[in-house]
């Protein structure tokens, strides 16, 4: 006995069939706002209008400085702190500046040294471990670039 002997039971070419002819396809499109877009389909892409991070951020809790200003064994004086969310002075030649994870890293710096590789007492910053250009930056943009597609036409919010 097939499913189609069946009472109440039709073929599943048919039921298929059924279903299709019931979508509703439609090219309209609307703007709605975020709170409403749950559930709906995007009719075009969306990309970023900026970089993420926007600016060049330490990946590390220490110090940052310009490469060619690190001397092994010298001791270096820090010239700024530099917490999260507070926007950096120029680093000053020759010093280096207390900086913490996600901090922008300020104009003139282009590595940062971690915490635990240096010491730090009143009266300077000895940097242990020799750095290599760029270490521990997160670029800006690494994330996603400014005019970076991040949601595709069709889909699903």
């Amino acid at each position: 006995m097939s499913c189609c002997d069946k009472p109440g039971l039709m073929p599943v070419a048919d039921a298929l069939s059924q279903l299709l002819d019931s979508v509703k396809v439609t090219t309209a499109t609307e703007q709605v706002s975020i709170v409403d877009a749950l559930g709906r389909v995007l009719a075009e892409d969306v990309c970023s209008g900026v970089d993420v991070p926007p600016a060049d951020n330490s990946a590390m809790d220490g110090y940052c400085l310009r490469f060619e200003d690190y001397q092994p064994g010298q001791s270096m004086q820090v010239s700024q702190r530099i917490p999260a969310g507070v926007a950096p002075q120029p680093l000053e030649p020759g010093t280096l500046a207390r900086i913490f994870t996600g901090a922008e890293v300020p104009v003139n710096a282009d590595t940062v040294i971690m915490q635990e590789d240096v010491v730090a007492d009143e009266r300077g910053v000895v940097i242990n471990e020799a750095p290599e250009r760029g270490q521990h930056i997160r670029p800006r943009g690494q994330d996603i670039g400014s005019g970076q597609t991040i949601l595709t036409k069709g889909s699903r919010i």
